[in-house]
């Protein structure tokens, strides 16, 4: 039977956004515009060879203009503007966007990128999602009964329609289906059936490729993984001596402790670069991130403390190439790791202005074109994920003509395309070193500057190839990284360093 409550409304929009197909991404930014009254406390950021979030300006970047006509960043006033005084938005949780399959077209890909996105409201007790790209609907109310929730925190959903939703206040996870643009209500689980025990504050819940449900649940310090129609699979709990972590680097004391963050990509999930199950959970009050396979085998982890300031891990997104995004809601920061947990930089200050994050919450993360949404206290932001060219040095700076060899040395926050060249003081490309594309991390390039660049003997090229040896004068090395996401379209990261040569 179809539950649908008095708390169900529609909201008619008047506004469309402009894109390249993406209008509903832009009215899901509008749709996740929520508040609550926590406030960001700035930290001091001690000695360290990590840059600090503001050297980090293109790991994240906003889309061009006519993408959605600038609206990158919403708040209050945008939120009033489209959606009046149908409901107000009060604390902020989990989000998701999915591809549905009852809104794509196959004969096109022209609408692959337009998704719908269901935000949960928790203070009102509500899930608010987007129809299409001019329609807003709200679902639930508070309460114990079908269609009410209590304080729900997390939230997820497939591209069959099927939503789950971690119904904290109630102990339970809720099954809902989209239909025919609405949600129904289809059931209740207030522990895993066949003796996976009752749920204590369920807090996240993330969904596999395989349909397999995974809950950090909170007060049992596990993560249960469950079947869509509630079959107990197993559970996660940690590892309990240094001889049951990590082979290379052990560590004691993988125990689950209160487990607060969660992402999850299988290994058959659709958009992922490596074939490999990664299961990241923040817990111990958001100081600690945990990687598991599937079967709770620990595969890395990391400490906030690893991390420059004071940081702190709520919710969690997996991208592409298995990195893993955590929100900082008292530090006003997004910490970006790689797939082995090390951290890579954080992005964002305390602010409202552009580049800045105010409370930080729930974020999800469109593994395919690689888009971003990030909910704040008193608004929402859409990033597309960029890269950062970090630490770039040319050594030596001089060389002799017809001798030397230089080392060009830089860190990627993000995969790139990367193009190395030197230029005259013209401004002319006389040499193409390097082409090619490059992992996130340190990199090192070397180059025989009489020869073209070459990493094996065998790749030598032939006399009649050889470029002849740059004469004396002053040159620009210059270093070009372009994201392989659909920012790469619209945005490369460019480094410079100079180069001079003597007779």
């Amino acid at each position: 039977m179809r539950a649908r409550t008095r708390e169900t409304r529609s909201v008619r929009m008047s506004t469309r956004c402009r894109s390249l197909g993406v209008q509903t991404l832009c009215l899901a930014l509008l749709v996740i515009c929520l508040r609550s009254p926590v406030r960001c406390v700035a930290s001091p950021l001690p000695d360290s060879t990590t840059p600090p979030a503001a050297a980090s300006p293109t790991t994240l970047v906003y889309p061009p203009f006519g993408h959605c006509l600038g609206m990158h960043k919403v708040g209050s006033f945008q939120l009033f503007i489209y959606l009046g005084m149908q409901t107000r938005f009060d604390d902020p949780t989990g989000i998701v966007a999915v591809k549905l399959r009852s809104k794509d077209d196959p004969s096109t890909g022209q609408d692959d990128d337009e998704l719908t996105v269901f935000g949960l409201n928790s203070g009102r007790c509500e899930i608010i999602y987007n129809t299409s790209l001019y329609n807003v609907e709200v679902f639930g109310t508070c309460g114990h009964g079908e269609g009410e929730f209590l304080n729900p925190l997390g939230i997820t959903a497939d591209e069959d329609g099927n939503i789950f939703v971690a119904d904290t206040g109630n102990n339970r996870v809720i099954r809902l289906l989209y239909r025919n643009d609405e949600l129904v209500f289809v059931k209740s689980f207030r522990f895993a059936e066949d003796d996976g025990g009752a749920f204590s504050e369920p807090s996240q819940i993330a969904l596999g490729s395989s349909g397999t449900l995974y809950i950090a649940d909170t007060g049992n310090d596990r993560i249960v993984l469950m079947s869509p129609v509630g079959e107990y699979i197993g559970e996660i709990r940690g590892v309990p001596s240094p001889d049951a972590s990590l082979d290379e680097n052990p560590r004691p004391d993988a125990l689950l402790d209160r487990p607060v963050g969660l992402a999850v990509v299988e290994r058959r999930s659709v958009w992922t670069s490596r074939a490999e199950d990664s299961v990241v959970v923040a817990d111990r009050d958001g100081t600690r991130l945990l990687r598991f396979d599937r079967h709770g085998k620990l595969l890395a982890c990391a400490d906030a403390r690893e991390v420059p300031g004071t940081a702190s891990f709520d919710y969690l997104a997996i991208d592409y190439y298995g990195n893993v995004y955590a929100t900082d809601r008292a530090g006003c920061r997004i910490h970006k790791f790689d797939r082995s947990l090390n951290h890579v930089t954080s992005f964002g200050e305390p602010g409202k202005g552009d580049m800045e994050l105010d409370e930080p919450r729930g974020i999800t993360l469109w593994r395919r074109f690689g888009q971003i949404f990030v909910a704040e206290r008193t608004g929402a932001q859409y990033f597309w994920i960029g890269t950062d060219i970090q630490r770039f040095s040319v050594e030596p700076d001089s060389i002799v003509v017809g001798e030397g060899r230089i080392s060009v040395s830089y860190f990627l926050t993000e995969s790139a395309r990367v193009t190395l060249e030197v230029l005259d003081r013209d401004e002319n490309v006389v040499r193409t070193i390097l082409s090619r594309r490059r992992a996130i991390g340190e990199n090192v390039e070397h180059w025989d500057t009489v020869s073209k660049h070459r990493k094996t003997p065998q790749e030598k090229p032939s006399p009649s190839q050889e470029p002849a040896p740059l004469q004396p004068g002053r040159y620009t090395v210059r270093l070009t990284a372009t994201p392989t996401y659909s920012s790469g379209a619209y945005f490369s990261d460019t480094a410079e360093s100079h180069l001079n040569v003597t007779q």
